[in-house]
């Protein structure tokens, strides 16, 4: 009897121990942090498995760098805007690659280091963005040399690149 009762007594312990867990990992808890600000819209963001955000991206930035405004064109929506380092533009795509043609002009070459980059998308689906982190040595016609630090925020529609909100960071001399 005892055998019986030890044994009894060691699968109630042992049912009693079992992880929970495996029940609730499909249940998706709410976040319950207590934020120092309230969110007006939560996205939900994830990684974007897709390649060809990144690519609109990689390929516009390889464009600039070979200051190549034809090949630039084949990747921008036909209205876009632009939040650059002192420079904001909002426009037509011609209207845009005629301003930047005016500051290829002056410039002797631009060449870009990447570091890394990210592509999400809402879950919604409704939102792409892709970041890009990377340093910039340009060199104008008169020689000047400048190097930067930049971080890059593509909002991408359709394959193709609506936006760009651009951060500069100049190192300390």
């Amino acid at each position: 009897m005892k055998t019986i009762s030890s044994l009894f007594l060691i699968a109630i312990l042992f049912a009693a121990c079992q992880n929970k867990e495996a029940k609730t990992t499909n249940v998706q808890s709410a976040d319950t942090t207590n934020y120092p600000y309230t969110f007006k819209k939560t996205q939900g963001w994830e990684m974007n498995k897709e390649s060809k955000n990144a690519m609109a991206a990689l390929n516009l930035i390889k464009s600039f760098e070979n200051m190549d405004t034809a090949s630039m064109g084949k990747l921008l929506q036909d209205s876009v805007w632009f939040h650059l380092d002192g420079y904001k533009f909002k426009g037509t795509k011609s209207q845009f690659l005629n301003e930047i043609q005016g500051e290829f002009a002056k410039m002797k070459s631009f060449n870009i280091e990447m570091e890394d980059m990210a592509s999400v998308i809402n879950k919604d689906k409704t939102e792409e963005w892709v970041s890009l982190w990377y340093k910039q040595v340009t060199t104008t016609k008169d020689n000047k040399v400048d190097t930067i630090q930049l971080y890059n925020d593509f909002k991408i529609k359709d394959g193709k690149v609506q936006g760009l909100s651009e951060y500069v960071q100049h190192p300390m001399k």
